[in-house]
């Protein structure tokens, strides 16, 4: 008998997904679901340049901001309202960001930004500025806090329990603020590494974090196949997608997305058919980042080459802008 992790690669390879939760006749109806977004990890003043050079527009952009910048994002907002943006993302990083390069030291716990000193309420002047600034955008804000908490290369994955604490804490000080807008997204990492005979020991890790339903809007997920020794195909993330899908009872965001050179095109040619099947509708939004990784830098010559840009490649752009198309038509 085929495990279900089996039967949903079957599924994925005869372009036939079935998820639970989601019927094929609630998908091709629409479902009453607003269109899916698609974003691009940029300051909001470059989107306009990626979006002439690439053929299509986004729908937001998506910034990594550190809590050491200690500011709201008022004229980020804005320049993503001048462009008829109605979305944002915010990748929320509670740190003072470390060089990549030096893992140990950017896993390090830093009290100033600690899970406990924000659940105590160390930062809430901070956190409220934050929040008014969001509320003040008029864009659905979505906020991927502390992302990747279940690995060990961040200081936040350290104390399960006060990380939950601090989520919860973040929240309720957006709510007070009326910052109704901001839409948090709790996105673990799919740690591929460990195969899939560890999915139960990778969800169970994830669950430590879990802030609840009350407080989280979306889950979401990095989907990056990093090439060389560490390539993944989409097929390879799907079941843990689906996993986040099925266990936390949200819909998904694809929060960072990008392949290595090599990989590229079947990766990309991939995502676009995989997102397409009817079943797939609780994908919410895919995000492109080309951005300097973080994981090409410590990991070194294990990955392949992820410093390619779709805006100034002939082969990868014309699949780029049709997943694009794709993703942000009406359903």
């Amino acid at each position: 008998m085929l495990t279900r992790r089996q039967l949903l690669l079957t599924g994925l390879a005869a372009g036939v997904v079935s998820v639970a939760g989601c019927s094929s006749e609630d998908a091709k109806a629409g479902n009453g679901r607003p269109p899916r977004e698609f974003g691009v990890a940029s300051d909001p003043w470059k989107a306009a340049d990626w979006a002439k050079a690439v053929g299509v527009k986004p729908t937001m952009v998506m910034e990594f901001e550190a809590w050491e910048r200690n500011r709201g994002l008022d004229t980020h907002f804005q320049a993503a309202r001048d462009q008829k943006m109605k979305s944002y993302s915010v990748t929320w990083e509670p740190w003072a960001s470390v060089d990549a390069a030096r893992p140990e030291e950017a896993a390090a716990v830093q009290p100033k930004f600690s899970n406990a000193a924000i659940a105590g309420g160390q930062l809430d002047a901070y956190i409220r500025t934050f929040a008014t600034s969001v509320k003040k955008s008029g864009l659905t804000v979505y906020m991927r806090y502390a992302h990747e908490m279940n690995g060990d290369w961040y200081p936040w994955s350290h104390d399960p329990a006060a990380y939950v604490a601090a989520w919860k804490h973040i929240v309720e000080v957006f709510r007070s603020a009326g910052a109704g807008n901001a839409k948090f997204v709790f996105a673990p990492s799919p740690n591929l590494y460990q195969g899939p005979e560890q999915d139960q020991a990778w969800l169970a890790n994830v669950q430590k974090y879990w802030p609840g339903p009350d407080h989280v809007d979306y889950v979401g997920t990095t989907v990056i196949n990093l090439g060389s020794k560490k390539a993944y195909p989409v097929k390879a993330f799907v079941p843990r997608l689906e996993m986040l899908r099925t266990t936390f009872a949200k819909d998904v965001i694809l929060a960072e997305v990008n392949a290595a050179a090599e990989e590229r095109v079947k990766f990309f040619t991939d995502l676009r058919t995989w997102l397409g099947t009817p079943d797939v509708d609780w994908i919410r939004a895919v995000i492109l980042s080309q951005l300097p990784s973080r994981g090409q830098a410590g990991l070194g010559n294990t990955v392949g080459d992820l410093s390619w840009q779709v805006a100034t490649d002939a082969e990868a752009k014309p699949i780029i802008k049709a997943l694009v198309e794709d993703i942000t038509a009406k359903r």
